[in-house]
This record gives structure tokens, sequence and C-alpha cells, in this order.
């Protein structure tokens, strides 16, 4: 029992770090990697005394979660995203593993030096390699009956810019006034207005 919930404390950690970040793999994800690899570790062990057959079923946990992690690691025509999503799954399985085979505290110990390295590495990239300045554009567009408003939430999905980081509101000419802010630091966070300058419905493209 004390095993599960150090697995399941393992995975909290770093679950909670990855969900204030609004990553694929949260909290819950997380939890359940580190749960699974456990459970599959400890049952090698009840089921058999052979280490090479505890061997394999480790073997087929690392197979397994890096199907995972594959899966997680998203290409478009921006940039590669999700390596360190599907680093973090690797990761987390190698604690449930640890947590499974018994020893629990040095997993707890090493989630802990992780989420503190994260914050570490997260500092550094803000200081040395250009923080994240928000900026604003301001987009006129015809919506055509809500059709162009489904083109520029997807476009603005696409490009991960949060739901609440946009205002809507209808002019007096009958246009659509959107203002979209956005991170002006980095080149895939403002690429997205590449994509709305090709399309025809909008009609003015102001930046602030």
């Amino acid at each position: 029992m004390a095993l599960t919930l150090a697995a399941i404390a393992c995975g909290a950690i770093v679950g909670v770090e990855r969900e204030k970040k609004i990553k694929p793999a949260g909290l819950r994800t997380m939890i359940l990697i580190a749960l699974g690899s456990a459970l599959f570790t400890m049952l090698s062990g009840l089921l058999t005394d052979d280490v090479q057959d505890k061997s394999r079923v480790a073997a087929q946990i690392v197979s397994g979660i890096g199907f995972l992690g594959a899966g997680a690691i998203l290409h478009d025509s921006v940039r590669i995203r999700g390596l360190t999503t599907a680093a973090m799954i690797w990761f987390m399985a190698a604690i449930g593993m640890l947590c499974g085979a018994g020893y629990g505290g040095i997993a707890i110990v090493l989630t802990v030096v992780l989420s503190l390295l994260l914050q570490i590495i997260t500092r550094i990239e803000n200081r040395y390699l250009g923080p994240c300045f928000h900026t604003q554009v301001t987009l006129l567009f015809d919506d055509r009956d809500g059709k162009t408003s489904v083109r520029v939430d997807s476009i603005l999905e696409e490009y991960r810019i949060m739901t609440g980081a946009f205002t809507k509101s209808l002019t007096d000419n009958g246009l659509t006034e959107m203002t979209v802010r956005y991170c002006s630091a980095h080149k895939h966070h403002k690429s997205f207005l590449l994509k709305f300058a090709d399309m025809p419905e909008i009609k003015n493209i102001q930046r602030e």
C-alpha cells in the first residue's frame, strides 16, 4: 500500500507542475503512468521469482510507455511540440517502476529534485533565452454567420493561444472585432498572424 501511495505522490508532484503549464499530460495522466508502472512491477514480483522473467516485464513497460510518449509528440508547420511531455512520461514510468521495486522513498526524492530542477531551468530560460513579453493584436473581420470565427478559433487553438487571451465584440458596421494577447518573444507564438493575413474575411490587422 505504501508503495502505491508513493507512486501516486510522485505522479501528483509532477502532474501539478504540468497542469499549471496547461500541458496535455497533466495531473491525472502522470498519476496513472506512475501508478500503472508500479503495479506492473509489483505484479512481476508476485507472479514469478525468475529474474529473467521480471526483466521481461520491465522491458515491456518501457516499450509500452514509448508508444504513449510518441503519441504526445506533435509536429506542425511551426515546430515540434510535446518533446518535454514525452520525456516526462518516460521519466514517470521509471519512477513508477522504482516505487514498484520497493524504493518509494528514493522515487519521491528524485521526483522532488526533478520538480525543483524544472523550475530553475524555466527561470534560466526566461532570463537568458528571452522572457515572454505579452502584446496584443486587433483583428477586424466579416464573421459570415460564424464561419470565420470557427476558423479563427481553430488557428488560435493550433498555436496554443488560450481562450482567456482574446475578446470579441461587434462593431457598428456589422464586422467582428477581436483582440488577441500573445507572446512576442517567441516566433511560434506570433506565426499565427501569417495565417490570418491570408484570410480574405479578415479586413484589418492592427498590432499594438
